[in-house]
């Protein structure tokens, strides 16, 4: 049987008929560090950056455990730049292009192994269109998601060729392929987990233990490239918050809550939180043991009725389950929320998982495909039906924080996001959110400190910024902008000196400085600091003055 090319057409129609409306929305959330402000994507010269620090360190400093080394995501990023400058809609459309390529192989993959072309292309068509995929594939700091995603999948369709034709080229290209990934985001350490899934369900009589070998030599280079771009920390993770049954019984939870999404997927918001099932008492111990114990039973009995079950469901389950691990060592990674974390673009590949025995399930009806095809559309809607909530930061920061309690992270966000667009009242109420539950905090203090500089009082805002104990680089930028609003020029470049003292790569500070100097009638030194703004930011987006 032949592959029918009019699904890939019908994929390409269908992507653009769905994500296009998200081209053209602004920036939000982390692409504010990854792309605006990020100076490795904007020059050749800083370039190698990117090898040698985590993905947000360049902003944050060196963090203490789960460092994300993802070189490709900022690699992607800076061909982006130099394509599209600052426009977003170039680096969604890039975003699009992954997905749909992910879709292909999601394709390719199934009619591969199952050798049926209306099921590979209803799996590949829900793949592409369901909703929880929407915080993957149009915010572009989930760039990781993608690629990582777009490399498992061809990593796998290399494999298969290669146990197919026994030419050891698929097999090298799998091995490249595992390596993009692996430089794309962490969690393409499943990469070989996939693999075995497949060589195990399909071609057991063919598998030698030498074909990952290849795969486990990566993995050892991986992590010395780890160790010796980040240092020692580079493979430490986050201190442990639950273990044993609480651990298992919490990831059920989310587990379960995912499947929710899956079914239902109307309430998105980028993030969710559950509670934590918290301690159990020594009847609830009993009881999970009993029903493990009775499991664990069943499973036993039931072990032949299961190798006999079809290949598609054993396969979507194991698959799934491959691609939750990650959610297993990261949904309690942020205690201080109170409540299990859960992303949605974390369920961008495991998607796979679930799309396929929907799809199976749907095509045994009599008019099975018009019921995929009626259901893609719909998912297609709800898409096309969000992208109000990703037109500014303001819309999609309100949406995301309708699903997160009223003290979150995201009110900052919100008031930094009404600042920038001039919206003082707004500004005003988030940053009250702040204050209620956070009053004394440097986030609360300071986005004070910048309400008062946005509404025109300096003395004000000045005083809010000196009374921050532990000041970083935007402080002190902002006391700098304070300083200049006041006429002491002198105080000023002192506080911006000190900004880019602690981050050299801060461009707005750079931009500031110079025109510090150059007003102080100092044009050496102004001219020092254009020159570094320009080598910062080649295209002069900034409107540098030369």
């Amino acid at each position: 049987m032949k592959i029918n090319k009019i699904f890939f057409l019908v994929l390409i129609c269908a992507c653009f008929a769905a994500y296009g409306a998200y081209l053209h929305n602004d920036f939000v959330l982390d692409d504010r560090v990854l792309v605006l402000e990020n100076p490795f994507i904007k020059s050749a010269q800083f370039l190698p950056g990117v090898f040698k620090a985590g993905l947000y360190e360049y902003w944050t400093g060196p963090q203490a455990y789960d460092r994300m080394f993802r070189p490709l995501q900022m690699l992607s990023y800076y061909f982006d730049y130099r394509l599209w400058g600052l426009d977003p809609a170039g680096y969604r459309f890039t975003n699009l292009i992954l997905h749909l390529l992910s879709a292909f192989l999601v394709f390719y993959l199934i009619f591969k192994l199952f050798k049926d072309n209306l099921l590979a292309g209803s799996c590949s068509l829900i793949f592409l269109l369901h909703p929880v995929q929407i915080s993957s594939v149009v915010y572009i700091s989930a760039r990781g998601d993608l690629l990582s995603g777009l490399f498992i999948l061809s990593s796998c369709a290399a494999f298969i060729k290669f146990m197919e034709k026994e030419d050891y080229r698929f097999y090298l290209c799998g091995i490249a392929a595992a390596a993009l990934a692996l430089l794309s985001r962490e969690n393409a350490l499943l990469t070989l987990f996939f693999l075995m899934l497949i060589g195990f369900l399909f071609y057991r009589r063919k598998l030698k233990f030498r074909f990952w070998a290849g795969f486990i030599v990566l993995y050892a280079c991986y992590f010395l490239a780890r160790i010796f771009a980040l240092g020692p920390g580079a493979l430490a993770t986050h201190p442990v918050y639950f273990t044993g049954p609480q651990k298992l019984i919490n990831f059920a939870n989310v587990v379960f809550r995912y499947l929710l999404i899956f079914i239902w997927p109307v309430n998105l918001g980028i993030f969710h939180l559950t509670n934590f099932i918290g301690k159990l008492s020594a009847a609830s111990l009993s009881v999970f043991a009993l029903c493990l114990a009775l499991i664990m039973t069943a499973a036993a009995v039931c072990f032949r009725k299961l190798l006999d079950l079809p290949a598609v469901f054993k396969f979507s389950f194991f698959w799934f389950l491959i691609g939750m691990l990650p959610v297993f060592l990261y949904f309690d990674a942020y205690p201080a929320l109170g409540k299990s974390l859960m992303a949605e673009s974390w369920l961008y590949l495991p998607l796979l998982g679930l799309a396929l025995p929907a799809s199976y399930f749907l095509l045994r009806f009599k008019k099975g495909a018009l019921l995929v095809f009626a259901w893609a559309a719909l998912l297609g809607m709800i898409v096309i039906f969000n992208s109000r909530y990703w037109k500014s930061e303001v819309p999609f920061y309100r949406r995301a924080m309708r699903f997160l309690p009223e003290d979150n992270p995201l009110q900052r966000k919100l008031a930094e996001a009404y600042l920038r667009e001039g919206e003082l009242p707004g500004a005003d109420e988030a940053i009250r959110n702040v204050e209620k539950y956070h009053p004394d905090s440097p986030a609360a203090i300071s986005l004070r400190g910048d309400y008062y500089l946005a509404s025109g009082s300096p003395e004000a805002a000045r005083d809010c910024y000196r009374s921050i104990l532990v000041k970083g680089f935007l402080t002190d930028y902002s006391m700098s902008l304070c300083y200049s609003r006041l006429g002491e020029r002198a105080k000023a470049i002192e506080f911006g000196r000190e900004s880019f003292r602690l981050n050299p790569f801060f461009l707005p500070n750079i931009v500031h400085l110079s025109g510090l100097y150059r007003e102080a009638g100092d044009t050496a030194e102004a001219e020092r600091y254009s020159v570094l703004a320009q080598r910062l930011d080649p295209k002069n987006i900034r409107g540098i003055r030369k």
